[in-house]
């Protein structure tokens, strides 16, 4: 047969016989394998011992060295050892009391052999910084590593020249060092997130060592307090809750190792370093403020020009935009602006003439909407109002009045915002108006205030002297009293005491901005917005009820004689009666005789009642301008906001105080109609008290005959103790808040 090679093959006794040209024999299986055995295990070797000898080339004489640290320092068991085993394993100390105080437990002792690898010591040998280890057995306490040699010389000058360089000289076991900061043999470059001096890991190692310290800085502050607003300010939050390395750490201010107080002029946080130093993130900000007035300032040496950390503090930074930081401008302004009142030629400082303006009340009430300093003059872009690209220069005020209202136009910027009306020298309309107040409510408040005390005074004589005559009656034998008040007088009146005590409430706060009490009741009210909100309504609602009484007025004229109404005994316009009436007062306040005969009306009703109706129109007047700005602008200049910001409030201080004292005990707490009386509810009158108390106008009825048809049944006795409750409360309100006021203004609250 023919074979694979196309050689003949024969056969002989069942096995085949290859036959070739000069050879001529078997070739057995085990042959070929053997073969390929000695192939493979041949390949095999050559691998191996090139994989030894590359394994070869790659140690390098530190990892040699190291080998021998790994010997003892690579072993996990080695944290489990005796102290005796661990004894045998290093030279004996030459301290011997170190025996005594050696712990139990070493963990540190071991140390992977991969430890150093993925850092940048992972070159380096042990005894490269275990200079004492390098002959064994090593000391059994090593000197600590000194790190300030060649390696990391540049360092080692900043830090010397540090705060916790000079810590360390003096001897403070708190100073820290490299080890503290940077880790021991866990050391990884900045940039890498293991690393204790990565952004996310770098507060938590400063504020590590400063929270425990508990010491007073230069600044007054305990460290303690400076770790604590960090972490929650907006650099602090922003790197624990959002991650984001590129928010300021501790590093970025302070500076790594060549940390230095405040008060270093090298320092990166000095007064003269800080905008530099904030501007390395803040760069925009930096460009800005450096041209600013407060840069220039800075600039020229200014002790007093502010920096950033004036007005954003150091460590509690908050977000600019949160209502808080809104709030707390108007202070962080005011510390400089505060004491510049004599620089400025004015008699009081741009913060208080601020904090007396509407925007500085309500902005003290917590409105978040009011302008502020940085509304107005800019945050960072401040300048004089001389120069032409600041925001309240002439040719701009119009534009930034604009931000918030809209109407705004030239005779609207003509408001003056730190207008002050108690400084004869710059502002003398305004000092005019107000010393018109203070001496028109001093007069008022004199008068009638010898009045009402001279009239106690007698009241009480009278009643001791009459003791067996009831003062108060509500009906007469028959159960019947006189109408006095129709029921839409008595409407009309319930109106006017509900917008009063309102328009009061929700006003006085702005007043009295800086007093607890103030801002406490605002809050009440739902806050100064809502409180705002609350004073229009009352406000429209007092214009509605004035419309209606001048309606009825009108009526009255259509339907009674004009003659009878202006000069009869019903008129409410002022008559010689009225003088003579008053002097006879007086005459009976001091000698107890002659006390006048009065008519329906009375000198003080008739004063209340002019009182109200000319203070409504001037409270009410001011309010619509101070309302309206932009429509009352078209018209007239915006200084006279400043006036009508003047009367409307001192007019209705002199409404509040009048109606809450002088009319309370003219109406209700002299002795003869104490607690209260009820003929403003009921709107009747006891016979007998018409008789006693308007002699001239009971008798005039009782002649005409009037008196019998004006004769009426008596109220329910449930009608004296309605009137008593809510009079009693009315009044408890009006004087607390008269309290109030009066100690505000002593400065006793």
């Amino acid at each position: 047969m023919t074979g694979l090679t196309g050689m003949p093959v024969e056969t002989i006794g069942g096995e085949s016989e290859i036959t070739n040209q000069g050879f001529r024999g078997e070739l057995p299986c085990a042959r070929i394998a053997g073969w390929l055995t000695r192939w493979v295990v041949t390949c095999l070797l050559v691998l191996y011992l090139g994989s030894a000898q590359a394994r070869a080339v790659e140690l390098t004489a530190a990892q040699v060295e190291n080998n021998r640290c790994y010997n003892c320092h690579g072993q996990h068991h080695i944290t489990d050892l005796s102290v005796a085993e661990r004894r045998s394993m290093v030279a004996p100390p030459q301290d011997r009391s170190l025996l005594d105080r050696e712990p139990v437990a070493r963990v540190g002792l071991f140390m992977p052999p991969d430890a150093l690898m993925d850092g940048p010591h992972g070159a380096l040998a042990c005894t490269d910084c275990h200079q004492d280890a390098q002959s064994l057995p090593h000391a059994s306490k090593l000197d600590q590593v000194n790190c300030t040699g060649a390696c990391h010389a540049a360092a080692a000058v900043e830090h010397r020249r540090g705060i916790h360089a000079e810590a360390a000289v003096k001897g403070d076991d708190r100073a820290p060092t490299c080890a503290d900061c940077h880790g021991g043999h866990n050391i990884y470059s900045s940039s890498d997130r293991m690393s204790r001096t990565y952004p996310l890991n770098v507060i938590k190692v400063c504020g590590g060592c400063h929270g425990e310290h508990h010491e007073t800085t230069t600044n007054g502050f305990d460290e303690t307090e400076y770790v604590q607003s960090y972490m929650e300010s907006v650099h602090g939050r922003a790197i624990r809750e959002a991650g984001l390395i590129v928010a300021a750490t501790c590093v970025d201010c302070h500076g790594g190792h060549g940390i230095r107080p405040s008060r270093d002029e090298s320092s990166p946080v000095n007064r003269a370093h800080i905008p530099e130093t904030c501007g390395q993130c803040h760069r925009g900000i930096e460009e800005v403020y450096v041209t600013s007035i407060h840069g220039i300032k800075l600039a020229e040496g200014d002790p007093d020009a502010p920096i950033c950390t004036d007005c954003h503090v150091a460590h509690a930074i908050t977000h600019a935009e949160t209502p808080g930081f809104m709030r707390d401008i108007i202070g962080e302004c005011g510390q400089c602006h505060d004491r510049l009142a004599e620089r400025n030629g004015t008699a009081r400082s741009f913060y208080d003439t601020y904090r007396m303006s509407y925007h500085g009340q309500v902005n003290e009430l917590g409105s978040a909407r009011s302008a502020r300093c940085s509304d107005c003059h800019g945050a960072h872009e401040i300048l004089p109002a001389s120069n032409p690209d600041s925001r309240i220069h002439s040719d701009n005020i119009v534009t930034t009045c604009g931000e918030c209202h809209e109407e705004s136009n030239p005779k609207f910027a003509q408001f003056m915002p730190h207008a002050d009306f108690r400084d004869w020298k710059n502002y003398p309309l305004l000092a005019a108006v107000w010393t018109y107040f203070i001496v028109l409510m001093s007069v008022t408040f004199g008068f009638y205030g010898i009045h009402s005390a001279l009239w106690l005074i007698r009241s009480l004589i009278e009643k001791k002297r009459h003791t067996t005559r009831p003062i108060k009656q509500h009906a007469d034998a028959q159960g019947f009293a006189v109408k006095r008040f129709r029921k839409i007088n008595r409407i009309n009146h319930a109106f006017v005491a509900i917008t009063f005590f309102g328009l009061t409430l929700t006003g006085m706060p702005l007043l009295f901005s800086d007093q607890g009490w103030a801002k406490a009741l605002a809050r009440g009210m739902g806050g100064v917005d809502a409180a705002g909100l609350w004073h229009r309504v009352f406000a429209v609602v007092l214009v509605i009820n004035f419309v209606v009484h001048f309606f009825g007025v009108y009526k009255r004229f259509r339907k009674q004689p004009a003659k009878m109404l202006l000069t009869g005994p019903y008129t409410l316009l002022p008559r010689w009666k009225d003088v003579t009436d008053c002097l006879g007062m007086f005459r009976w306040f001091l000698t107890g005789r002659g006390k006048p005969a009065f008519d329906r009306w009375t000198y003080w009703e008739k004063f209340d009642y002019w009182a109200e109706i000319v203070g409504t129109f001037i409270i009410g007047g001011t309010g619509l301008m101070l309302w309206f700005p932009g429509l009352v602008s078209k018209v007239i200049p915006g200084w006279t906001f400043n006036v009508a910001t003047i009367v409307h409030g001192y007019e209705a201080l002199l409404a509040a105080g009048f109606i809450f004292t002088i009319h309370f005990f003219n109406a209700n707490l002299r002795p003869e109609k104490f607690p209260v009386d009820d003929v403003i509810f009921t709107g009747v009158v006891p016979e007998d008290e018409l008789r006693h108390e308007r002699p001239a106008e009971y008798h005039r009825l009782k002649k005409s005959g009037e008196l019998e048809s004006m004769r009426v049944p008596a109220p329910p006795k449930w009608a004296r103790t309605v009137s008593v409750v809510v009079g009693v409360s009315a009044m408890g309100i009006g004087l607390s808040m008269v309290v109030l006021i009066v100690l505000a203004g002593l400065g006793l609250l």
